[in-house]
């Protein structure tokens, strides 16, 4: 095994466990095979190659921890809009309640969710919007709840 390899193992076993603490669910397993869960979404550790991918990795799984601890899928489903782009910023909000929700209880979610958005943000191309037509609404929506939840400009 590579150092490049053991120190990728030792990231996705931080990661899982940190992932088993922060959803209260500590059965969460990784198939060996082809690194998936049964209960999260892991991708694939070789696609982490910078400090950006890294980031952006711990993020999404805090994010799916805090929603697996905070959702109910019985009542997001219940109240889960018909109209499709009603849908989107659905689930946008109850993304964005779980993270806020977990950025409260503990800082070092908060600084993991503040660093890949404005990483994200840094990324748009803020040249291409103009003017509010040049923003789809599910986007515009986004940046609202960033701006009002985490002080994102």
């Amino acid at each position: 095994m590579t150092k490049e390899n053991n120190l990728k193992e030792q990231f996705k076993q931080a990661i899982l466990s940190t992932a088993k603490v922060i959803s209260d669910d500590y059965k969460i397993k990784i198939d060996k095979k082809n690194k998936s869960s049964k209960n999260m979404d892991f991708f694939q550790l070789d696609n982490l190659n910078t400090r950006l991918d890294f980031i952006k990795y711990r993020a999404e799984i805090d994010s799916k921890a805090l929603r697996k601890k905070f959702s109910s899928d019985e009542v997001y489903k219940l109240n889960l809009p018909k109209n499709l782009s009603c849908k989107s910023l659905y689930e946008l909000s109850e993304k964005i309640r779980c993270e806020f929700l977990g950025s409260i209880m503990l800082k070092g979610i908060k600084s993991n969710f503040v660093e890949d958005y404005n990483n994200k943000l840094f990324f748009k191309r803020k040249d291409q919007l103009k003017t509010k037509e040049d923003v789809n609404i599910t986007e515009a929506f986004e940046l609202y709840m960033l701006k009002n939840f985490f002080k994102i400009k």
